[in-house]
């Protein structure tokens, strides 16, 4: 388990890092993704972070592993994950929000850190491969985790 965890690991920082926000046609960031302001004007946090939408999105089955693996991603340095189970695109109720809703739950992050999001109902909800699709088209591999059923 740890040799795929940290496969999974290294192979999401080998890619080039992808844009933060997506962008609407003409280069322009969607409306709606923009961080909160600071105090500094920067558009981030004072420290020099940002929320991020994710790069990387964990879906799975209940007690598949998928906490376990966010837990061991979140040890190294270059990646910061979500505290808690964001049901964005599973939840509708979460999901006419927008996209600034979903920024908002995310961690701050440095530049050079990649963001990570985990809800394990994204696996039963057949509309979500759709939405985290037009979030952003050059998402990471989604990390799937199953259980034997007898188990």
């Amino acid at each position: 388990m740890a040799a795929l965890l940290l496969g999974l690991l290294l192979f999401a920082m080998q890619s080039p890092p992808l844009p933060s926000r997506p962008l609407a046609p003409g280069g322009s960031s969607l409306p709606g993704t923009a961080s909160p302001p600071a105090d500094n004007g920067t558009g981030g946090h004072p420290n020099g972070t940002l929320q991020q939408l994710p790069q990387i999105i964990i879906i799975g089955v209940r007690k598949g592993g998928t906490r376990a693996l966010i837990e061991m991603l979140s040890l190294h340095s270059a990646v910061v994950a979500a505290q808690n189970e964001v049901h964005f695109f599973d939840w509708e109720s979460h999901f006419q929000r927008g996209l600034s809703w979903y920024l908002s739950q995310m961690p701050y992050a440095f530049p050079d850190q990649l963001t990570v999001e985990k809800t394990p109902a994204y696996f039963t909800s057949p509309k979500v491969p759709k939405r985290i699709y037009q979030m952003n088209p050059n998402i990471k591999p989604l990390a799937l985790f199953s259980k034997h059923p007898a188990l």
